[in-house]
């Protein structure tokens, strides 16, 4: 029996917020997934700069940020399988775990502008056809003109994985930020149970 489309979700999640689950959701609902495997990163190849959260704390925030979309799985397997966390480890892992099923990889437009320099980009696809979220600055119609600058010819594909959808915010830095000078961030931006959870932990406090 099929098992449906499930929508492939990975990230740092430092902390995991109100847009994250937002993005899922509606991408999920875009290509009728049936399932959303959100897998925090143990080490985030592409973000070296700054040190992130103990991995244990992101996904214990991960889990209560996503409590209440019924179609969530929360997959730690990239934080047990240790070092680097690379996409295509992963969705080999489940190609082999759920054989025949049908995956979607969702990432943002940023992503999808640096997807060329992740590991064996065109095995990813091959597993997971991506779905692409615009992420602020730039709106479904800059993020074209800008694949088309970076691709030519070969941002033809990446145009079909664009989800017609309002470009969501970056904000992870923003609500670290807040969290770090101990203020409370709006229950629209930030779940109050991750908020509680960050707070009684310090995960961001700087003092």
């Amino acid at each position: 029996m099929s098992e449906g489309i499930t929508l492939v979700y990975g990230g740092t999640f430092d902390p995991p917020h109100a847009q994250h689950v937002r993005m899922a959701s509606l991408a999920a609902d875009a290509v009728g997934a049936t399932r959303i495997r959100v897998i925090p990163a143990g080490v985030n190849p592409q973000r070296t700069d700054e040190p992130p959260s103990p991995a244990e704390h992101r996904l214990a925030m991960v889990r209560l940020a996503f409590a209440d979309e019924p179609r969530a799985l929360i997959d730690d397997r990239e934080i047990r399988r240790g070092g680097p966390s690379f996409t295509v480890d992963t969705l080999e892992a489940l190609a082999i775990e759920h054989p025949g099923a049908s995956m979607r990889l969702l990432i943002g437009g940023d992503q999808a502008l640096n997807f060329h320099s992740w590991r064996q980009p065109d095995r990813i696809v091959a597993l997971a056809e991506p779905v692409v979220v615009p992420r602020a600055p730039l709106d479904a119609q800059a993020l074209i003109h800008e694949l088309r600058q970076r691709l030519g010819a070969a941002a033809g594909p990446w145009l079909a994985r664009l989800l017609p959808l309002a470009p969501q915010p970056h904000a992870s830095t923003r609500l670290r930020e807040a969290l770090s000078r101990g203020e409370r961030p709006d229950a629209a931006d930030l779940a109050p149970a991750v908020t509680d959870y960050a707070i009684r932990n310090r995960l961001y406090r700087r003092d």
